[in-house]
């Protein structure tokens, strides 16, 4: 993988990419700014609902996620029985991302070199947390803390491929490829983007 490829995520859309854009930007960005995108801005409500969320079954509930869900073209919303699950859990741990980052992907961005402590925003361990989620509802929660570590910024389409990924291969559609799964897929950018901040420290 060149760093090319870590950096800038791939560009081939899902079904649901646009609304889901429109959605957490309605959430998320300055009244000017959503003026210049001709979107509405979301209640307040949504974002407040959606953050205090413990799990995927909350997130059901709230007004927010069906916003996001009614907006969904039909194609994303019957894509897989577990459709509706993978979503909620998509928007509540996007309500927790509050800048998107377009020069890296999200596993990238967890495993950026801070400045200050020159070790990764995420640990090793918090990361392999993640990697080892058995359930729905601890994938849930190891995203909801290390999203929050990260400060809230990340790429958001990145991130949604990957949740919608996890889901898929939790249920039993795991690529054929190796290294078109999402373990493989994020401890590659994970650990690149560390290895990488590390040599430009040495430097």
């Amino acid at each position: 993988m060149t760093d090319i490829e870590q950096s800038a995520p791939a560009t081939s859309a899902f079904a649901g990419e646009a609304a889901l854009m429109r959605w957490w930007q309605a959430m998320t960005l300055s009244e000017q700014e959503l003026t210049a995108l001709k979107i509405r801005p979301a209640p307040t409500v949504f974002r407040a609902e959606l953050k205090r969320t413990e799990t995927p079954e909350a997130v059901l509930m709230t007004q927010g996620f069906r916003a996001l869900w009614l907006g969904l073209p039909e194609s994303a919303r019957q894509r897989r029985p577990w459709s509706m699950l993978a979503w909620a859990t998509l928007a509540g741990v996007l309500s927790h991302v509050r800048l998107q980052d377009d020069s890296r992907s999200f596993a990238a961005s967890l495993g950026k070199i801070d400045a200050n402590t020159d070790k990764p925003r995420v640990s090793e361990l918090r990361f392999q947390q993640l990697q080892g989620a058995r359930t729905p509802e601890e994938f849930y929660r190891r995203l909801h803390r290390l999203v929050k570590q990260v400060k809230g910024q990340t790429q958001v389409v990145s991130l949604a491929k990957g949740i919608l990924g996890w889901f898929d291969e939790h249920y039993g559609h795991a690529p054929l490829r190796a290294d078109k799964k999402i373990a493989v897929r994020w401890a590659m950018d994970y650990y690149q983007a560390a290895e990488k901040g590390l040599t430009k420290t040495k430097d």
